[in-house]
């Protein structure tokens, strides 16, 4: 009986842990919007943020957990994702979420089990006077079959996490 308590407390812990450390992700992931039945649409595009020192490079990471390609799409007039600078002193730079030049090529297909890494360089800012930055806004993506017709749509907002430069 006291083995069965233990277990069912140690359980329980363990549970509450989990818990929290999944809201520390850094991102929320929406609910996808199923537009093609038939298809096993488990897994998730993880999102992870960091910052390096030594580089300056704000580095934004999405790694496609999902069995299927996923296509971001990057409109030349409407941005999604932005680096904002700390103490806000002017409105948040826009920046690709396809990372290139938006004008050469408008989407990017991340393979199952690959990773999409969107690089910034914090040089300018710290001459500038600022001591933090952050990522800010959301990233749309769209799970495409073999055809690269549309099986779903998610978003990723992300929450803020500061870095110091």
């Amino acid at each position: 009986m006291k083995t069965q308590v233990l277990f069912q407390a140690l359980l329980s812990v363990c549970l509450l842990i989990a818990t929290t450390c999944y809201g520390q992700t850094g991102y929320k992931l929406e609910d996808l919007k199923v537009k093609k039945t038939g298809y096993d649409l488990q897994g998730t595009l993880r999102v992870s943020q960091s910052y390096d020192k030594q580089t300056k490079m704000l580095t934004l990471k999405m790694k496609n957990e999902y069995k299927h390609d996923i296509f971001l799409f990057q409109s030349s007039t409407a941005f999604h994702l932005y680096v904002r600078e700390y103490p806000i002193k002017r409105i948040s730079t826009p920046i690709s979420i396809i990372g290139v030049d938006i004008t050469v090529s408008k989407k990017k297909i991340i393979k199952p089990d690959s990773t999409h890494v969107i690089p910034y360089n914090c040089e300018g800012i710290i001459a500038e006077g600022f001591d933090q930055v952050s990522f800010e806004g959301i990233v749309p993506y769209f799970l495409v079959n073999e055809k690269e017709e549309v099986i779903a749509v998610g978003d990723v907002w992300l929450e803020e996490q500061r870095f110091d430069l």
